[in-house]
């Protein structure tokens, strides 16, 4: 007989190893810039390292957070890899002006509490929301632009002509990278006033000696395979948390594929699903199958930390901002008219599985019944619907098809369908395919006879409606990978009359030295003249710091 398994449950993550053992694990952040105007995007890119800042390929799942006060305004995951992850914020354009703290973390950072999260404070301003004392006649943040020592540089940053024009290509040339392999950030984007000064890398690296191991008394475990979303086990007769040995707890995306992971409950009724390839936004549905008449659900809880409540410095540009700043909002605001969808290209998520039926039936090939009964006498033999004290119930062959298997898995569009009597009186009509899977399957522990899996058209399970025992969420994983859009300009196309009001000119989070002593990076200049700061930092395999600026002149 043909063992399928299609979920791993490591026996090491069950163990206290990585909670209180000698593994400590940090972050750093890059972004594009510090100031922000409400409605632009930010860029950044995630270093994760040991307690020495050597980068570790441990946690595959980063979380970010736009926070104001303790009130986080955005929140999103980062897809690590080898130490490194890349995402994006798109600034919501009715955030208030003032100043934000971007904070980043693990899972596993959790276990020391948020003394160890990496916090980096950013400004944004919105010149559009009316109650925003933008112009303040008393204030002490009159306009200065940074100065830059090229002194402070640990690697020689050079370019190829002393002033650029407009729509121009140019080149960053690097010299004197160390032989490990460095994982380079550079970003090109305007020179900005100063504000409230954030720790550089070399500083973020310097104050990791002072951050000792100090474990609190929760348990997180590390998320080194993919993302483990929590959930807590509620009894729908007293409304409170159980744990309950003997409740088969599943989580699944409703889509087209198959993608269903089991859960493992503790004693207090905490639920851990141990998920794998998950990205994107979706629906999430969670269902709890009782071998008892009681009932049960499963409550999901954020995967974010909470956080205390801090005082940031206040922020209010006065009126020497005024031509800066109405500059900075038209960048922006040409950007979101003209090139929006330039500016919105993100990667195609791929497939995540490769589970497909051994049995497929179209049912818009067949005549139609209005009765699932009918159409499984009529025109599935290898599944049947059968009637037993409990009702009616599934059964499918077994891989030899010599006999029926009846604890089966059904699903609609891949939510479990624990009742199989609802099951087989849904309408047929509403389905386009049935998939037949023989064989065993196994989820967490819980061994299935196979799978029935019924698809409706748009993959959105129409005309049901679920017990209390299966919840609907909505779900935000990892965020796809997303473009940063620069025009291509050539002998034929720059002189187009497609407005290019690009702020950031470059940003290449993802430059890799491989061990070479040089780099050249190509960049191209917009239609915005003035002055633009090249900033780069990265972290090697073996801990190695570096950081760089250069300004370069647009005329």
């Amino acid at each position: 007989m043909k063992l399928r398994i299609l979920l791993f449950f490591f026996a090491i993550c069950t163990g206290n190893f990585y909670i209180h053992g000698s593994i400590c694990e940090r972050v750093y952040v890059q972004t594009d810039k510090q100031l922000y105007m409400a409605g632009e995007l930010l860029w950044l890119k995630m270093y994760t390292t040991d307690e020495n800042g050597k980068l570790m390929d441990f946690s595959k799942i980063g979380y970010v957070e736009l926070i104001r006060d303790s009130i986080p305004e955005m929140q999103i995951k980062i897809d690590i890899r080898a130490g490194i992850g890349e995402g994006w914020m798109e600034l919501p354009s009715m955030l208030p002006t003032g100043y934000y703290q971007i904070t980043a973390y693990t899972r596993y950072m959790r276990n020391e509490g948020e003394s160890v999260f990496f916090n980096k404070m950013i400004a944004i301003v919105n010149p559009l929301r009316q109650n925003n004392a933008l112009y303040a006649e008393e204030t002490n943040t009159s306009l200065s632009f940074k100065t830059i020592e090229k002194s402070t540089n640990t690697l020689d940053i050079s370019v190829d002509k002393p002033v650029y024009t407009k729509r121009n290509r140019g080149e960053i040339r690097l010299k004197g990278l160390p032989i490990e392999n460095i994982s380079l950030g550079i970003s090109i984007a305007g020179i900005e006033p100063s504000i409230e000064a954030v720790p550089t890398i070399v500083e973020w690296k310097n104050q990791l000696s002072a951050q000792g191991a100090s474990y609190t008394n929760e348990r997180f475990l590390p998320e080194y395979e993919g993302a483990i979303i929590d959930g807590v086990l509620i009894d729908l007769e007293t409304r409170n948390p159980v744990g309950v040995p003997n409740v088969m707890t599943l989580l699944s995306f409703p889509g087209k594929e198959i993608r269903l992971f089991a859960g493992q409950t503790d004693e207090k009724g905490n639920v851990a699903f141990y998920t794998q390839c998950v990205n994107g936004k979706h629906e999430l549905t969670t269902t709890a199958i009782a071998s008892s008449d009681r009932k049960y659900r499963i409550n999901i809880q954020t995967p974010y930390s909470l956080h205390t409540p801090k005082s940031f410095p206040f922020f209010t540009p006065d009126s020497t901002w005024i031509d800066y700043l109405r500059l900075r909002s038209l960048c922006v605001q040409v950007a979101r008219s003209y090139t929006a969808d330039m500016l919105s290209i993100i990667k195609e998520i791929t497939s995540c599985t490769d589970l497909t039926p051994d049995v497929r039936y179209e049912l818009d090939e067949y005549t139609r019944f209005p009765n699932m009964v009918e159409v499984f006498i009529e025109f599935i033999p290898f599944a049947r619907i059968r009637r037993t004290n409990e009702g009616l119930q599934f059964s499918i062959v077994n891989e030899r098809l010599d006999s029926y298997g009846i604890n089966v898995l059904v699903l609609l569009d891949n939510i479990p369908i624990a009742d199989h009597e609802m099951m087989s009186k849904y309408n047929p009509l509403l389905i386009k395919t049935i998939d037949l899977h023989f064989g065993n399957y196994v989820f967490g522990g819980h061994l299935f006879d196979g799978i029935i899996s019924f698809h409706s058209y748009n993959n959105d399970y129409p005309g049901i409606t679920f017990g209390e025992n299966t919840q609907i969420y909505d779900y935000e994983s990892i965020q796809p990978y997303r473009y940063f859009y620069v025009p291509d300009y050539n002998e034929t196309n720059v002189s187009s009359p497609m407005p290019d009001f690009r702020h950031t000119l470059l940003w290449e989070p993802s430059l890799q030295s491989n061990g070479q002593n040089e780099l050249i990076v190509p960049f191209t200049t917009s239609d915005v003249p003035g002055k633009y700061l090249i900033a780069i930092e990265g972290i090697g395999e073996n801990g190695a710091i570096i950081h760089g600026n250069y300004i370069i002149e647009v005329e």
